[in-house]
């Protein structure tokens, strides 16, 4: 039987020499930002750095990102292929790198690659586009 469940979640939009780090999904084949839940006991940003890790090999400093936005209403429920649905209330932080290592897909990404703004991968996960207005408004986020 499927379930309804309230999840926190932490993501990290990562922008380098004007392009921006994506995630497909396994589960659905979407991009997204990196991200995912946040563990019991764990702080929001350690989340986000974590799973921006996990997801992609990159490594952020959790000193080196600054919240974006709080993300949360009937956009942000997600369901699974298992059926069960979540309610997700998503902290997404943005960080800008001057260097990258080699991008390495892990965890639930099938695929990581940085992607010019003006020509961004689809299909974009339902909440991605929320994230990215946000971002796009934000000043000093490294899109110059």
């Amino acid at each position: 039987m499927p379930q309804l469940a309230l999840r926190v979640g932490a993501g990290v939009a990562v922008v380098s020499a004007g392009q921006l780090l994506l995630v497909r999904r396994k589960d659905n084949g979407c991009w997204d930002l990196p991200g995912g839940a946040v563990n019991p006991g764990e702080r929001v940003e350690a989340a986000a750095c974590r799973e921006l890790s996990e997801e992609t090999g990159l490594q952020l400093d959790v000193k080196n990102v600054t919240l974006l936005g709080v993300f949360s209403g009937p956009e942000h429920q997600h369901t699974y292929p298992d059926s069960n649905t979540v309610d997700w209330v998503t902290v997404v932080y943005q960080a800008t790198l001057v260097r990258t290592s080699e991008l390495q897909a892990g965890d639930d990404a099938a695929e990581a690659r940085f992607w010019p703004l003006g020509d961004l991968p689809q299909p974009l996960s339902a909440a991605t586009p929320f994230y990215l207005q946000t971002l796009f408004r934000t000043p000093g986020a490294g899109l110059e």
